[in-house]
């Protein structure tokens, strides 16, 4: 339910189907703070609903894009690139070793 709020809140798009990945812990040792990654599929555009604080702009880029911008390092949020990765395994893009 948040995860749909969140997407449909901040990018401005509403997902048909909505796959969980997995979590992630923030900060390991310091806070129990986890934090859930989610894929969304056939996206379909909804005003997007910001918070007085928040400034987000959203770019579309396709899979390999979001790839190659985690490997030059132009993507660095380690959550979105984790997410991404996950993604890209889960659709066949990235083969597991």
């Amino acid at each position: 339910v948040c995860a749909r709020r969140e997407l449909e809140e901040e990018a401005g798009q509403r997902a048909g189907r909505l796959e969980r990945l997995g979590e992630i812990w923030t900060t390991p040792g310091f806070t129990d703070e986890r934090i859930h990654l989610f894929a969304a599929f056939d996206l379909a555009p909804v005003p997007q609903r910001l918070e007085d604080d928040e400034v987000i702009e959203v770019l579309r880029v396709g899979i390999d894009r979001a790839l190659a911008m985690i490997w030059t390092g132009e993507l660095r949020d380690a959550k979105s690139a984790l997410a991404l990765i996950h993604a890209a395994h889960r659709t066949g893009r990235l083969r597991s070793l």
